[in-house]
C-alpha cells in the first residue's frame, strides 16, 4: 500500500536500534513482505515434561524437540529463542523503567533458565548463548534438507511474581515462552521479530505439542488442545495436554478456580476458570454469545478456548486457545469479545504481530463491535461506536502514527487509541461502504485463507474483500488507513445513526 516503503525504513531503523540496546549479536533479519512458504512443511513436535517446584517458584523441564529441516539447505546449527531469560537482567526487559512497578508489584526479582544438558540426536551438543542477555542460543547440528533431528534440553526455569505473560501470581502460574523455541529460517538466516512487551521475539510456524505435569489436587490446568488428568492417590493429579498445529504453547495452572463450561453449535468447547463467583458465569455467557456469532460468520474455530482468571492480567490477553483476565477483565465484555476475535484474526489468519499488528487487532476490535450488536442490538452498537470509537480520531497524535505503523513504535495508550480505536473506525467505514454481508464474507475468506497459509498480509485481506464483493477496495482501504484522522480533525459528536 502507499507510503509503506518510507514507513518501513523507519521501522527497520528503530527495530535495529532496540536490538542494539539489548546487546543482541545473533543473526537477525527483519522482513516485512513475508513469503507464504512452508505450507507443506512437516510440523515440528515438542514433548515437554515439567516437574512442579512450588516452594522454589520454579519448574524443572525436560524438553524434546523433533525438528525437521525445511529450509531447503544444509544446516550446521539451529538458533533458538530463550524468551524466559528476559527476567535475568533489567537490560533484557521489554518494559520501560517507569512501568516496572506495575509489571513487578512485589519488586523486580531475577528469573530465567538454567541449562543442565543439551543433546542433539542423543549426543552432547556444542551450544552457547548468542547475546549478553542470553535471549538467543545456538545449538550445533548436522541436518540435511528434509532431515529430522531430535534436540533435548534439560533446564530449570525460575519464575518471578509479575504482571507479564510469564510468571507467578498469588494463585496462578502463567506460562508463555517458557520453553526453548526454534527461530524461523527465512532468506538464508534465522529470523526474529523486534521485541515488544505484548508479544515475544519468536516468529514461528505451527507445531505439535504434548505437555505433562503433576500438580497438587487444588490446582487445575488450562491451555489449548485436549487435557486429561488422573489422580495418583497421594493428593496430586498427573495432567497431560496434547495439541496440534499451534503457533506456540501457552498454558496456566491455578488454585481456587471454579470451572464453568459450554459448547458452541459447531462443537468448540469453551471453559471459564474463575475464582470470582459472579465473574465466571457472566464471562461464560458473554464469551459463548460472541464465539457463536464468530463461528456463524467465519466458520468453526478449530480449537477449544479457556478463559482463565489471573491475578495480575490487566486486561484480557488473547493467546492461542487461552485468554488471561483478572477479575475486572471477566466483566469487561468488549475486551473479552475482542480477545475471542483474535483467536480467528491473530492465530488462524496469522499476521506478523509487530509489523502488521493492525491486521489482527483493528479487525478484532471492530468484529467485537459487531458481536455487541448481535448480543445487545443496534442501539447499543451505535452508542458504543459514537462514545468509544469515534472520539479516538478527534485529536492529533504526535509522531505521525498511523493504523499500519509497526507496533514496536507505539506506547500502550497510543496503540489503544490508533490501532484499536481508529483501526476499528476504518473497518466500520469499510463495512458501511461494502455492506455488512459482503464485509463479513470478505473476513471469512481472509480467515479461511489464513488456515492454509503460514503468514497473511494486507494484500490477502484486499483480495478477500474483492472476491467477496466483486469490487476493488484497495484504494478505499488505503485512503482510510492513512487519512482517518483527517476526516475527524474537528471535535464534534458524530452521530452514526440507523
Amino acid at each position: 500500500m502507499r507510503r509503506r516503503q518510507k514507513q518501513l525504513v523507519r521501522v527497520l531503523a528503530l527495530g535495529l536500534a532496540v536490538l542494539l540496546l539489548l546487546g543482541t549479536v545473533v543473526s537477525i533479519v527483519f522482513t516485512h513482505d513475508h513469503a507464504h512458504g512452508e505450507e507443506n512443511r512437516v510440523a515440528d513436535s515438542f514433548a515437554i515434561e515439567a516437574e512442579f517446584l512450588e516452594e522454589a517458584q520454579a519448574l524443572q523441564i525436560r524438553q524434546r524437540l523433533l525438528y525437521t529441516n525445511g529450509t531447503g539447505q544444509a544446516l550446521d546449527r539451529v538458533e533458538f529463542a530463550v524468551y524466559g531469560n528476559m527476567f535475568r537482567r533489567q537490560s533484557a526487559l521489554m518494559y520501560e523503567s517507569d512501568v516496572w512497578p506495575d509489571v513487578f508489584p512485589q519488586g523486580n526479582a531475577v528469573g530465567g533458565l538454567e541449562f543442565s544438558q543439551v543433546l542433539f540426536d542423543g549426543e552432547a551438543a556444542d551450544w552457547g548463548m548468542l547475546d549478553e542477555n542470553e535471549l538467543f542460543m545456538r545449538v550445533a547440528c548436522d541436518l540435511e534438507p528434509g532431515e529430522t533431528g531430535e534436540f533435548l534440553f534439560e533446564y530449570t526455569i525460575l519464575l518471578t511474581q509479575n504482571a507479564a505473560s510469564l510468571g507467578v501470581g498469588e494463585s496462578d502460574w502463567r506460562l508463555r515462552g517458557f520453553y526453548v523455541q526454534p527461530l524461523k529460517f527465512e532468506g538464508g538466516e534465522f529470523v526474529a521479530t523486534s521485541p515488544l512487551q505484548q508479544t515475544n521475539y519468536v516468529y514461528v510456524g505451527r507445531a505439535d505439542y504434548t505437555f505433562s505435569i503433576t500438580l497438587p489436587e487444588r490446582y487445575l490446568l488450562a491451555g489449548p488442545g485436549e487435557i486429561s488428568s488422573a489422580g495418583n492417590g497421594d493428593g496430586a493429579r498427573a495432567w497431560t495436554l496434547s495439541a496440534t498445529g499451534l503457533r506456540e504453547l501457552c498454558i496456566s495452572f491455578g488454585m481456587r478456580w471454579r470451572e464453568y463450561e459450554a459448547e458452541t453449535a459447531s462443537g468448540t468447547r469453551l471453559r471459564v476458570l474463575a475464582s470470582s463467583r459472579q465473574g465466571g458465569p457472566e464471562a461464560l455467557d458473554t464469551a459463548l454469545a460472541a464465539l457463536e456469532a464468530y463461528e456463524s460468520w467465519f466458520g468453526p474455530l478449530g480449537w477449544d478456548v479457556t478463559i482463565a482468571q489471573s491475578d495480575y492480567a490487566l486486561e484480557p490477553l488473547a493467546l492461542q486457545g487461552i485468554i488471561w483476565a483478572d477479575e475486572d477483565g471477566l466483566f469487561n465484555a468488549m475486551a473479552l469479545r475482542r480477545a475471542l476475535a483474535r483467536q480467528f484474526f491473530g492465530y488462524s489468519a496469522y499476521a506478523m504481530p509487530i509489523e502488521d499488528a493492525w491486521l489482527a487487532d483493528s479487525i478484532s476490535a471492530y468484529v467485537a463491535c459487531l458481536a455487541l450488536k448481535e448480543a445487545e442490538g443496534q442501539d447499543a452498537f451505535l452508542d458504543y461506536l459514537n462514545s468509544q470509537i469515534v472520539p479516538e480520531a478527534q485529536y492529533t497524535l504526535p509522531g505521525g502514527l498511523e493504523v499500519t505503523t509497526s507496533a514496536a513504535i507505539f506506547t500502550a495508550s497510543e496503540y489503544e487509541s490508533v490501532v484499536l480505536g481508529r483501526g476499528a473506525l476504518v473497518m466500520h467505514e469499510l463495512c458501511r461502504a461494502m455492506g455488512e454481508e459482503s464485509f463479513l464474507n470478505g473476513l471469512r475468506l481472509f480467515y479461511e485463507h489464513g488456515l492454509a497459509m503460514d503468514v497473511v498480509g494486507e494484500y490477502d485481506l484486499v483480495d478477500a474483500l474483492d472476491n467477496a464483493s466483486g469490487g476493488s477496495w484497495e484504494d478505499f482501504l488505503t485512503d482510510w488507513l492513512f487519512n482517518v484522522a483527517d476526516y475527524y480533525v474537528e471535535s464534534y459528536t458524530l452521530d452514526y445513526v440507523d
